[in-house]
């Protein structure tokens, strides 16, 4: 069977076009008739998503698109994401979570940093093996769930210790 999409674009005020939307979804019923809605995300993958049902944006927000639209939209993130910056352009900042016995070299957390699109203080923890995963390591920091020091650090820096642990994940993997 081939799977049908149906692809959405979400305008926001940061991005108002939808030939450059904030968001975009996708929904697709399966064999068995369930509804299923998805939204490409940094992490370079569609995610389950409920965006277009729950009534998070008005009907004027939501444009149907085809699919050289979301193919366009993939591009631009993947893009967005090679070079290290947010949806509008602006560097990511990377930060370390230094612990006891923890150096700049050996970190407990990696962080990558942005403000949204709404203004709300975003962040992803690199994962190896992983990638990039949306997390709260600050917030829990600040309610006293982890221990150590922020330091900021550029992206080249952040670059050699993913790189480095995931040198370190493929050695152990044999």
């Amino acid at each position: 069977m081939v799977q049908r999409y149906e692809y959405f674009a979400i305008v926001t005020p940061a991005c108002p076009r939808p030939e450059e939307p904030g968001i975009m979804l996708r929904r697709w019923v399966d064999e068995n008739g369930q509804v299923h809605e998805e939204s490409f995300v940094s992490d370079l993958a569609w995610v389950p998503s409920a965006v277009l049902t729950s009534a998070t944006f008005s009907s004027s927000d939501v444009y149907r698109v085809d699919e050289q639209a979301a193919v366009r939209f993939e591009n631009a993130v993947r893009d967005r994401v090679r070079r290290g910056v947010t949806f509008d352009g602006r560097p990511y900042s990377y930060l370390l979570l230094i612990d006891t016995g923890d150096t700049a070299d050996d970190p407990s957390r990696l962080l990558r940093t942005w403000t949204s699109a709404n203004g709300y203080h975003e962040e992803q923890q690199y994962l190896p093996g992983t990638g990039w995963r949306g997390s709260y390591i600050r917030e829990d920091w600040l309610r006293g769930r982890y221990d150590g020091t922020f330091q900021p650090i550029d992206k080249a820096a952040a670059d050699r210790i993913v790189e480095r642990w995931e040198q370190q994940r493929r050695a152990e993997q044999g």
